[in-house]
């Protein structure tokens, strides 16, 4: 799980009674009507924990699996946490459990405002991951999480879709597999004028300064 990874480098985080049944996958049931891939039961968790942390509370990780989502949630601004999850059958219905935190540093560097935190990234990813994949449906997709990535020092999600990762912004933008993303060319979000201006800045580069082969790149590919 990318959330325990992501909280080991600066304060490893242990979830203690959040894990899943033996006998049940984390998408079994992944297309039914209450599933928690499905944004509005989703929201339906997302608000009840925004209820409990308050105004400028904080979320550390998230796991949304079918019929279960977790949440590791900052206690006010202190260096403890606690857990609520919550089951498809009452998604608005929260069950406390325990988190230990051990290792330096501060939650403070790896909390996510709660307000932050939106439940329609879930479907602008569902979203993307059909554009590229006809069979990313509802009931292929394996899990999502939510913290905070050390490394590009923001919130993102990864999203498992048949064994298939991929990795968004917060907001669900930005939807590219590992290695891909802002700054490439096959960032799947480019519009055609962002595609070309990403063109020209690397053409220009390879230009090695070269006048010629700079104007011979702006008559390409500036429009």
């Amino acid at each position: 799980m990318k959330g325990l990874a992501a909280l080991v480098a600066v304060a490893a985080v242990a979830l203690a009674g959040c894990g899943i049944e033996n006998n049940r996958r984390p998408n079994s049931g992944a297309a039914d009507d209450n599933s928690f891939y499905r944004a509005d039961n989703f929201d339906t968790a997302l608000n009840a924990v925004k209820g409990e942390v308050g105004t400028g509370g904080d979320i550390l990780d998230i796991r949304v699996e079918a019929k279960r989502t977790s949440f590791t949630v900052r206690e006010g601004k202190t260096e403890s946490a606690t857990g609520y999850s919550a089951l498809a059958t009452d998604a608005g219905d929260l069950s406390n459990f325990d988190v230990d935190v051990v290792g330096q540093g501060s939650l403070g560097n790896q909390a996510i405002p709660a307000s932050d935190v939106i439940a329609s990234a879930l479907a602008r990813m569902e979203a993307q991951a059909r554009k590229r994949d006809p069979d990313a449906t509802l009931g292929t997709i394996q899990f999502f999480t939510l913290s905070y990535d050390p490394t590009s020092q923001r919130a993102e999600w990864d999203m498992n879709v048949h064994g298939r990762l991929y990795i968004a912004n917060l907001d669900g933008t930005n939807f590219h597999s590992p290695g891909e993303g802002a700054g490439t060319l096959t960032n799947p979000e480019l519009n055609p004028t962002e595609r070309n201006a990403l063109k020209l800045s690397h053409c220009i580069s390879q230009a090695g300064g070269d006048a010629t082969k700079i104007q011979r790149c702006q008559r390409e590919f500036a429009q």
